[in-house]
């Protein structure tokens, strides 16, 4: 059994997030997580079958179609992205899972309990917020420049901030 601390789990939720960003190209908020639906990274596609896991998001919550997330109409955009989010993560955690058989607690720590980190991460990654707060960014407009829930902008904005693999660990998701 891999026997990981919280920051340890924490951080590759958090570089996972971070590498999602960086493969999208996003370099200003709001992380249009849409644009990661429509284009999964050929790695982690590889690595964690990824494609399979971006398709059940993609049929359960996006309609490529038109463009439009299927997430209920009836959430403000940013409740839906969070939605969003949180779904994709789900998805990952839970192709990882089915991809090694059972073997979960053996070969990989539980990271499920994360999403709600993921998420945020994912919607305002850490370099973009520090930017954000040296450029004299106020909270009040947090939210609303990352496109994330007030309650959601509340909880990331006194989260601190990780420099991106910041734990150097002997893990590997592949």
């Amino acid at each position: 059994m891999v026997n990981l601390t919280d920051q340890e789990r924490r951080s590759i939720v958090h570089d996972l997030a971070l590498d999602l960003v960086e493969h999208m190209g996003a370099t200003d908020p709001p992380i249009w997580v849409e644009n990661l639906l429509k284009d999964p990274p050929s790695l982690i596609a590889e690595e964690l079958n990824l494609v399979e896991a971006l398709a059940w998001v993609l049929e359960e919550l996006y309609n490529p179609t038109q463009g439009d997330l299927l997430a209920p109409q009836d959430l403000p955009l940013a409740e839906r992205r969070f939605t969003l989010a949180l779904e994709l993560f789900e998805a990952l955690t839970r192709q990882l899972l089915h991809r090694l058989h059972g073997l979960s607690r053996l070969l990989i720590p539980d990271i499920r309990p994360y999403g709600d980190y993921f998420a945020r991460v994912l919607l305002a990654p850490d370099p973009m917020v520090e930017r954000y707060r040296k450029g004299g960014g106020p909270f009040e407009r947090f939210a609303e420049t990352f496109l994330i829930p007030r309650r959601v902008a509340s909880v990331r904005w006194r989260e601190p901030l990780l420099p991106r693999g910041h734990q150097r660990l002997d893990f590997s998701l592949s």
